[in-house]
């Protein structure tokens, strides 16, 4: 099987309902696989098994019986682990919901329940929220109270307390098998939100098993979801599922998704984001939204060559381009030199103490000189990796 039918497959059952016109082809693809050990594993890799299983189930004739099982066991593993993480999830939620906090459930965590049929169908490590900095010391003190501890890889330690809350501290915090990771800007760029509060003021409530979660609004999670797949150079399908279920929701309010890509200058990751998603599955995302975020000619440029279409629908493996390419383009569009000028120092040259506590080395260690220089050099070697790698 060629890697076009393969991605294809891939592609087709990526979407929990991939339209009955397309039954006949994912039947047609799967029946083509021969290395099927090879294919798991890939599917695997873009975080699609359980929507793989989801999709050829009923179809026990598509695929050998021993692939189907293996399929069907890596569904159930999903669903067990999923109801696992939201049942120990409860007494977080309640407490926070009791103190009046603001945290907001999102990614996985949120789109599980929110978009999917079954929460077994959207896998998830972590468990993401996003956090009002100025509920962040009282956020702790509940973490602690209830037995959370801050996972020692997180960026945390003894300098985190001194550290700002920004893109740079996203702290994980661990209940045995239970990750929480927190972030501090809505919109996962290196700078802060405009309309920060008046976000917060518009959350609105998701049940988790009887509790009640805080989510942000829909349209401003979908602009989230285009920033966070482009944070990570598209390399999970799954990530690009998740922004074309959200999208396709009833009454997803299109006009407010403008609004919030105008307003935080993230036309160019919103539209790129939304754009390959319609190069997938066509017909996905309305032509008048699509066209009223269409950014100038030399962003949209930078956008195709960074990442080419036609490669991010082949599912072409690439060096990842760096987190913060999102906060760049966003920087194109606010013309501000000196937000320019602090944010790629911020990004270049982030505080000794964080550096530290990242790498495991000692404050003064002359080691952290090199990673300075890894950071400023980083971008140049994946550019040559990228442009020099065969087609």
């Amino acid at each position: 099987m060629s890697e076009h039918s393969l991605a294809r497959l891939f592609v087709l059952c990526s979407r929990p309902a991939p339209g009955p016109g397309a039954r006949g082809e994912v039947l047609r693809l799967a029946g083509s696989v021969r290395d099927w050990d090879r294919a798991l594993g890939k599917a695997e890799e873009e975080g699609i098994l359980p929507l793989l299983y989801w999709n050829l189930r009923d179809n026990p004739g598509a695929v050998p019986a021993a692939v189907l099982e293996t399929l069907r066991r890596s569904f159930l593993r999903n669903l067990a682990r999923t109801t696992q993480v939201y049942r120990e999830l409860e007494l977080f939620l309640e407490s926070v919901r009791r103190a009046g906090l603001r945290a907001a459930l999102t990614k996985g965590g949120r789109l599980a329940l929110d978009i999917y049929p079954e929460p077994a169908l959207r896998p998830f490590w972590d468990v993401d929220f996003i956090v009002h900095p100025s509920d962040w010391p009282a956020l702790k003190k509940i973490l602690g109270g209830i037995g959370y501890t801050e996972a020692a890889d997180s960026g945390g330690g003894p300098a985190a307390a001194d550290l700002p809350l920004d893109w740079a501290y996203s702290p994980y915090y661990r209940k045995d098998s239970l990750f929480l990771e927190f972030h501090f800007t809505p919109l996962g760029l290196h700078f802060r939100n405009r309309e920060e509060d008046g976000l917060w003021s518009s959350a609105g409530r998701l049940s988790v098993r009887g509790t009640a979660a805080m989510v942000l609004p829909a349209e401003h999670e979908l602009c989230y979801l285009c920033i966070h797949a482009q944070q990570h150079s598209y390399q999970r399908l799954v990530w690009l599922s998740d922004i074309v279920e959200l999208a396709s929701r009833p009454g997803l309010d299109w006009d407010r998704v403008l609004k919030i890509s105008r307003a935080e200058r993230v036309k160019g990751p919103v539209f790129y984001g939304l754009h390959l998603v319609n190069t997938l599955w066509p017909g996905a995302v309305p032509p008048g939204p699509l066209a009223e975020l269409l950014p100038g000619p030399f962003e949209r440029a930078g956008l195709r060559i960074l990442w080419p279409e036609a490669a991010t629908a082949a599912r072409r493996a690439a060096p990842p381009w760096p987190y913060y390419m999102p906060s760049l383009f966003s920087l194109w569009e606010r013309k501000s030199p000196g937000l320019a000028a602090r944010t790629l120092r911020g990004i270049l040259f982030p505080p000794r103490a964080w550096l530290a506590v990242t790498c495991g080395l000692p404050p003064n260690s002359l080691r952290l000189y090199g990673r300075y220089f890894d950071r400023i050099l980083r971008p140049v070697l994946t550019a040559a990796k990228r442009f020099t790698a065969d087609p």
